[in-house]
C-alpha cells in the first residue's frame, strides 16, 4: 500500500517545510555484514517485547534509496510469513518526513543529510541508524558550457541558486570557504530544485547547485558543465532515520530493513541496466540518466553508524548553527542508534 502522507500544521511544520533535502568506510560495512552472519533466523520476526504487524515506511520517489527494495518486493518476501505487512508512505522531501514521524506515522525512512538536524533541533525523537556511502561527486555546482565562470572564486558577485538549508547549502559554503569565500561573496538565490533548474536553463542565475539525478540529465545532455563537487571538502550522504520507539521496540526489523537494502543494493552492482530500467518505473527519471550517474558516480553500500560518520554530519549540525538555520546547537551522537545499543 503507499500512501502520501499530508502535512499537518504542527509547529514543527514552521521549522522544516521551507527546507528541501534535496571512499567506502570498510569497518562500518563489516560491522553490518558480521551483524547479518549472527543474526538469529528468526530475526525478521517482531520483537517480542510488542507484536509488530505493520511497517509503515517513508520514501521519497525521486531518490534510488530504498525505491529498489519497494521495488522488487524483498521486504513483504522476507516478512510476510512472519505475519508484518509494509506500508509505504511518499514523499516529495524529507522535512515533511520527520514531520510525519513526529506526528507517529512513519517509523522508519531515508532522507538526506539536513532534515534530521533541523528535526533534532526541533526536539522531534528521531534517531540515525544507518547510512549511505559517501556521494559527494554527485553533489555539484553547475554553469552553462560557455559560461566564463572557470574556478570557484569567479563566482564572487555571481547569482547562485540553490536550496535553503539543504545539502547544496552546506556544499556551496564548504566549496566557497575552501576557495577563500563565503556566501556574502556571491549572490545567493533560494530556489527550490524544479525552480532552481528552470532559473539556470532560463539564464537568470549564473550557477547551479544539484545533485544526482538532475546532475547526470545535465551532464548527458550538455546542458551544464561542472564547476565543483563535494569531494574532499563536503562528504556527504543519505540517513535511514527511525523513531526512537520502534528501535526501541523493534531492532530484529530494524536489522532486517537494512539486511535486505544490503543485499539489494549488491544486486544493483551487478545490474545496472536493468536496475536504471526499475528506477525509471519507479522516479518518472529516464533510465539513461540513472545509468549515467551509476557509471561515473557509483556510490551503492549501506552501513551502521560509526563515530566518522557521526563527526561529519555534526560538521553540517555546526555549520547549520552558525548560519542561524538552527535555532540551537545539537549533538549528533546524542540521537544515534546502533545495534549494540539495541
Amino acid at each position: 500500500m503507499i500512501v502520501k502522507f499530508v502535512q499537518s500544521k504542527l509547529p514543527l511544520v514552521l521549522l522544516l517545510i521551507t527546507l528541501t533535502s534535496c571512499g567506502t568506510n570498510t569497518g562500518s560495512n563489516s560491522n553490518l555484514q558480521s551483524v547479518q552472519k549472527s543474526q538469529n533466523p528468526t530475526a525478521e520476526q517482531a520483537s517480542d517485547k510488542v507484536k509488530q504487524t505493520e511497517i509503515r515506511i517513508g520514501f521519497q520517489k525521486g531518490t534510488a534509496f530504498l525505491n529498489i527494495v519497494k521495488a522488487r518486493g524483498s521486504l513483504e518476501k522476507r516478512l510476510g510469513s512472519s505475519g508484518v505487512t509494509v506500508k509505504w508512505s511518499e514523499f516529495s522531501q524529507g522535512p515533511p518526513m520527520m514531520e510525519a514521524m513526529n506526528a507517529g506515522a512513519v517509523d522508519i525512512g531515508v532522507v538526506g543529510a539536513p532534515p534530521p538536524i533541523f528535526a533534532q533541533a526541533a526536539g522531534t525523537p528521531v534517531v540515525y541508524v544507518a547510512s549511505s556511502l559517501p556521494n559527494s561527486r554527485g553533489q555539484v555546482i553547475l554553469v552553462k558550457p560557455n559560461s566564463p565562470i572557470k574556478t570557484v572564486t569567479d563566482l564572487k558577485g555571481k547569482k547562485v541558486a540553490v536550496g535553503k538549508g539543504t545539502a547544496g547549502h552546506y556544499l556551496i559554503v564548504k566549496v566557497l570557504e575552501a576557495a577563500g569565500l563565503t556566501l556574502k561573496g556571491i549572490q545567493p538565490v533560494y530556489l527550490l530544485p524544479p525552480e532552481a533548474r528552470t532559473a539556470f536553463e532560463g539564464g537568470n542565475v549564473d550557477a547551479w547547485v544539484t545533485s544526482d539525478p538532475r546532475y547526470a540529465e545535465a551532464e548527458r545532455t550538455g546542458k551544464a558543465r561542472l564547476l565543483a563537487n563535494g569531494e574532499k571538502v563536503a562528504e556527504q550522504r543519505s540517513y535511514f532515520i527511525a523513531t526512537r520507539s520502534f528501535v526501541d521496540k523493534h531492532a530484529d526489523l530494524v536489522k532486517a530493513i537494512l539486511e535486505e537494502q544490503k543485499k539489494d543494493e549488491d544486486w544493483a552492482k551487478s545490474n545496472r541496466k536493468e536496475t536504471a530500467k526499475i528506477l525509471e518505473t519507479a522516479t518518472g527519471v529516464k533510465a539513461e540518466n540513472w545509468e549515467w550517474s551509476f557509471q561515473r558516480r557509483p556510490n551503492f553500500g549501506v552501513v551502521y553508524m560509526d563515530d566518522q560518520i557521526v563527526q561529519e554530519q555534526q560538521q553540517m549540525a555546526d555549520l547549520f548553527f552558525k548560519l542561524k538555520l538552527i535555532p540551537k546547537p545539537v549533538q549528533i551522537k546524542e540521537a544515534v542508534w546502533t545495534p549494540q545499543s539495541s
